[in-house]
């Protein structure tokens, strides 16, 4: 085969290689999703087969009954435990010894229920208080067989519920406020500097600029330059974009009618903020590699819509099981996002917020995430400099041959 021939195979099979490439990216869209309800689906079936055939939600807690209508067996068949000191069993609760504690008072009618939790998650009242006036009625309706009583008994009683997190009274939604900031901040940064940072090198491709670049530079020397150079225009963009709408929010935001944020309840947690941002650094620096690497390897940026799209879905995919994070950390889809290069940004930060993250998984799940930067950039280098050879279809393949 001659070297004319040569050329004209090799780039034809290059450009099958691109059609190819583009297709398998658009499949990957409804695959990932595909695999993202799957995991959300195991969630929550594993939720419901902790689900007695009473219909009481199964789960470890501790409980006091002053009023003697509590059966013993049911609460012991959905997961309690009698506390035989009340005082000591709160004590436990606020260290995290003990999740749950429920004091039924001597007189439902007249008193209140309490219940003392240690939080995992934002909505963990919910499901407590809702348990312990079921496990009441519950309990009653074995003994008498009018619901009408029943009823009468167990509708007036008043549940109190005091939560804690790392032995303090926990502030709820005022301590998540200021580490969901680094998420925001980290949704915005991705989204606009990844097209930002694909459309650059599409068009550095699409205007042959990068055969001139490589004239006196390296190719590495160029494609980092690119990437700094668009990452930190972009952020500068961004904020341009971003001050002024801040500052008009403030300034006319309250004669419009519009709220404010209560930043005198926000709670300034120096461990969730330090690791709120190392999050961010890594996740916008893993997702800026792999912009980069695809913007190096296509030849449009039609070409890299499909990657952009499954990279958006990707990182916006834990927000969608919100709830089996804050209930349920240690469950399937969780822990796949934890590890998983393109979701772990985003998830670490939802659980550093929600505050139900281990240092052990957050440790692997940063070092997979840092590792994933590194290898990602390096193989975009590589991709990057062996693009810069395909031939142009517009000129003969012989042309400047003798």
């Amino acid at each position: 085969m001659t070297g004319p021939n040569r050329q004209l195979v090799a780039f034809d099979v290059r450009r099958h290689l691109r059609r190819k490439s583009f297709w398998i990216a658009s499949l990957m869209v409804p695959a990932f999703m595909v695999l993202l309800g799957f995991l959300v689906q195991s969630s929550e079936s594993a939720i419901r087969k902790s689900s007695d055939v009473s219909g009481l939600t199964s789960f470890a807690f501790h409980y006091a009954d002053y009023s003697g209508l509590i059966d013993a067996d049911l609460a012991k068949r959905v997961g309690g435990s009698i506390a035989t000191n009340v005082d000591k069993a709160k004590e436990e609760v606020k260290i995290g010894k003990i999740q749950t504690l429920i004091v039924y008072p001597s007189d439902v009618a007249r008193g209140k229920i309490q219940i003392f939790e240690n939080n995992v998650g934002l909505v963990g009242d919910q499901k407590s208080t809702a348990f312990a006036r079921q496990l009441l009625q519950m309990s009653v309706a074995r003994t008498v067989d009018s619901p009408q009583i029943v009823k009468s008994l167990t509708a007036s009683a008043e549940v109190t519920r005091a939560g804690y997190r790392n032995g303090v009274p926990d502030p709820g939604l005022a301590a998540v406020a200021v580490p969901m900031l680094f998420l925001f901040v980290y949704f915005t940064m991705t989204i606009f500097l990844g097209n930002q940072i694909i459309g650059g090198f599409a068009e550095e491709r699409e205007q042959k600029i990068r055969e001139v670049l490589f004239v006196d530079v390296t190719a590495s020397s160029v494609f980092l330059a690119r990437m700094v150079a668009t990452t930190v225009l972009g952020a500068l963009q961004l904020a341009i974009m971003a001050i002024p709408l801040i500052i008009a929010y403030f300034a006319i935001g309250p004669s419009l009618g519009l709220p404010l944020p209560a930043f005198n309840t926000w709670v300034l947690d120096s461990s969730k903020m330090l690791v709120g941002f190392a999050t961010l650094l890594l996740g916008v620096a893993m997702m800026i590699a792999v912009h980069a690497a695809v913007g190096a390897k296509i030849k449009s940026v039609r070409e890299g819509s499909a990657f952009g799209t499954l990279f958006i879905i990707a990182m916006f995919s834990p927000s969608y099981i919100l709830g089996v994070i804050s209930e349920n950390p240690g469950s399937l889809a969780v822990q796949t996002m934890t590890y998983f290069p393109l979701t772990a940004p985003s998830t670490l930060l939802f659980r550093n917020a929600l505050g139900n993250i281990s240092l052990l998984e957050l440790v692997i799940s940063m070092t997979v995430v840092a590792i994933t930067s590194v290898v990602t950039t390096l193989a975009a280098i590589r991709i990057y400099r062996g693009g810069q050879a395909l031939p142009n279809k517009s000129k003969p393949l012989n042309a400047g041959t003798a």
